[in-house]
């Protein structure tokens, strides 16, 4: 009947493109040429890895100075995780001073060393996610789209089907079945790109399992259908914007700009896409 064959075609597209990343940029591999952009015009990359159309100043000795600081500091930090893991000041104020990308990728190992306890516990259950969700992630066809349109123009995941373009839909359709109250949003992509640019795709799962289910982070609220974190952050961003700025909130209510125009990218991003 329809219904039946209208699972048979949903199931068929699934399953043409899990294959599509399984296979990723080997010989043979069709990829449409709308999907592969012409990055010949972009010259160069910045620091984070971000390609940009010109060359950008060089940075000066101070500032190359204080990136080797941050990393030394980074550094003894994670070498004695425990003994900062629960000062929320220190590790806030660590934050606003985190290095380039190029020097991040020294403390990646360390990152990974801090947190070898928690990520030996579970090992192989992403694994296991990741061969579940080619056959049960309803969420296949939407992560499939978000990944052809995260981070395009960084250096990392500007080949369609490339080796982070791979990770970053493993670790999502993973998630999709290993978290099945979120399962899978919008702006859960950049998040896990963000971490794929500096990790491995494990360790970029369990630190997504980590933000949206550890007590710190919390940040669950933020993707569970009716979005009821979001709802409270933007809340409160309408009576900042009230209570601080009341002739620029008059301003917006009077041409029907409403808050949710900008501030749901915002707070479901983390503030990090460009």
């Amino acid at each position: 009947d329809m219904k039946k064959d209208i699972e048979s075609l949903i199931a068929q597209e699934k399953a043409e493109i899990v294959a599509k990343y399984e296979k990723g940029r080997q010989d043979g591999a069709q990829i449409d040429q709308w999907e592969d952009a012409d990055f010949a015009l972009y010259k160069v990359t910045d620091r984070f890895g971000f390609l940009q159309l010109d060359v950008p100043p060089p940075s000066t000795t101070h500032q190359k100075q204080q990136e080797i600081e941050r990393v030394d500091k980074w550094l003894k930090m994670l070498k004695k995780w425990g003994k900062y893991r629960n000062s929320d000041k220190w590790v806030r104020k660590q934050v606003f001073q985190t290095p380039s990308m190029s020097h991040c990728q020294s403390t990646a190992g360390t990152w990974r060393s801090a947190t070898v306890g928690f990520v030996v516990q579970l090992r192989g259950i992403s694994q296991q996610m990741k061969e579940q969700a080619k056959s049960f992630s309803s969420e296949i066809k939407q992560i499939d789209l978000d990944v052809n349109r995260t981070f395009r123009n960084h250096i990392m995941f500007r080949d369609r089907y490339g080796v982070k373009q791979q990770a970053l839909f493993h670790v999502l359709s993973a998630y999709s079945v290993y978290n099945t109250e979120v399962s899978y949003c919008q702006g859960m992509s950049q998040i896990a790109a963000i971490l794929l640019m500096y990790l491995n795709e494990e360790d970029a799962f369990w630190a997504l399992a980590q933000l949206l289910t550890n007590q710190r982070h919390a940040m669950h609220g933020f993707f569970i259908p009716g979005f009821p974190k979001l709802q409270r952050f933007q809340a409160h961003h309408e009576q900042i914007l009230s209570k601080l700025f009341p002739k620029l909130k008059k301003h917006m209510d009077k041409e029907q700009m409403t808050t949710g125009i900008y501030t749901t990218k915002w707070f479901l991003q983390c503030f990090i896409d460009r």
